[in-house]
């Protein structure tokens, strides 16, 4: 790849799509597991003086029942110092990922962007080892009593009751966190959002559309539309209408912002894309070229997410909005039209195939009219897929729908 080419990519520090259009269709029927008047309800809190966090409240509530009494959710609270705005604070409810726990940094992370947060484990765990600011010398994934089930692979345990899979109850865990925020005095019931990763991505995803009472939702890595893996037809077919984000997503109407990387090595980019263009609302997907599978990347690294959140709640600056790049069939060059202000752009390429992950980028560079980018050139011959990078005033990158030419 050329150096030009690399700095372009480089400065492309990560990539927003923005769909405000409803999908072209919503599926006929989907099955849904989850009460959601139930869940809406204020869940019991128990107090507990296991894995105390420093600044911060650390309790449990009470989740959906598991095998006949209720779970209980571990989970780190804070609101951020100080005296909340007139309303009460915003809020964020953290999900995390696969190998994951209630993380108290990322709490402190949400605090300190003006933000009160809960962080929950989702898994039926106590928090342990010294990962992201969970103190103490404890043993990780040690269970408890009261414990729910723990993930299985990818949807291994499909062929169990639905009360008795992990997913049905993650989901229910996270709108329970969200019920909780809403009884909390310094809240502001109409400023929560919602942000996952990896499988919290996945979670969450679904969950937009689920609880529609959530201002906005983002998912770092994991969306929809997963392989069905071990399932067997029968049972993918209940995971497609019943679990899968994919079946949830085009009832999500709050804005969503979707981060992830090219180079994302669980859940692909192409996939990613198109679990952002299912939503009913506006969806705004971030990619960046080189952002590492893991926590901490999916909240350090991206200040984008804090960006977007202030958008929706505190009133800060919205990104701009690409529409989908189109060929021109006159001069044979993508056009771009957009709404905002963009100070540069390239149209980035790829001639791969095989898995996203390990994909090539190239990039052409695009003139900048007053609502429309045009590439300079046409897309290449052989090219797989292709899409508009292009750099705000904030220097953050905002793009156009990813369009797939060839899987």
């Amino acid at each position: 790849m050329k150096p030009s080419v690399l700095i372009a990519l480089a400065a492309s520090l990560f990539a927003t799509t923005t769909f405000a259009q409803a999908p072209a269709s919503v599926p006929a029927k989907r099955v849904m597991p989850w009460d959601g008047m139930a869940l809406a309800k204020t869940p019991v809190i128990h107090a507990t003086t296991e894995r105390p966090a420093k600044g911060m409240r650390s309790f449990f509530y009470e989740g959906l029942e598991y095998k006949g009494k209720p779970t209980w959710v571990f989970a780190y609270y804070a609101a951020p110092d100080g005296k909340a705005p007139e309303g009460g604070w915003p809020a964020v409810v953290c999900a995390h990922g696969g190998g994951g726990t209630a993380f108290p940094a990322w709490v402190r992370e949400w605090n300190k962007h003006g933000y009160a947060a809960i962080a929950m484990d989702l898994e039926g765990h106590l928090p342990g080892s010294h990962f992201f600011g969970v103190e103490g010398n404890f043993p990780l994934e040690q269970g408890h009593e009261n414990a729910g089930p723990k993930r299985n692979s990818w949807f291994g345990d499909i062929a169990l009751p639905d009360k008795e899979q992990w997913f049905y109850h993650a989901v229910a865990d996270v709108i329970r966190a969200n019920s909780l925020l809403r009884s909390f005095p310094e809240i502001n019931p109409k400023k929560i959002g919602l942000t996952g990763i990896s499988w919290g991505g996945t979670t969450v995803s679904a969950v937009a559309g689920v609880d529609s009472r959530f201002a906005f939702v983002i998912p770092v890595y994991g969306g929809g539309y997963i392989h069905k893996h071990d399932m067997t037809p029968e049972q993918y077919a209940i995971y497609n209408a019943k679990w899968d984000p994919s079946a949830h997503l085009p009832y999500a109407k709050m804005p969503m912002l979707w981060v992830s990387s090219y180079t994302e090595p669980v859940f692909p980019v192409d996939l990613f894309g198109k679990s952002a263009m299912t939503t009913a609302g506006p969806s705004t997907l971030c990619i960046r070229p080189w952002l590492i599978h893991g926590h901490g990347f999916g909240w350090e690294e991206v200040w984008e997410i804090y960006a977007f959140a202030d958008s929706i709640v505190k009133g800060g600056p919205a990104v701009p909005r690409f529409a989908t790049p189109q060929v021109d069939a006159k001069d044979g060059l993508v056009h771009a039209k957009f709404v905002g202000e963009v100070k540069n752009a390239t149209l980035a390429f790829t001639n791969g195939g095989g898995q996203w992950k390990d994909r090539k980028w190239a990039g052409i560079p695009c003139t900048v009219g007053k609502d429309e980018v045009v590439s300079t050139k046409p897309v290449p011959a052989g090219a797989t897929a292709y899409v508009i990078n292009g750099a705000d005033k904030r220097d953050g990158c905002v793009n156009s729908p990813v369009v797939v030419l060839k899987p």
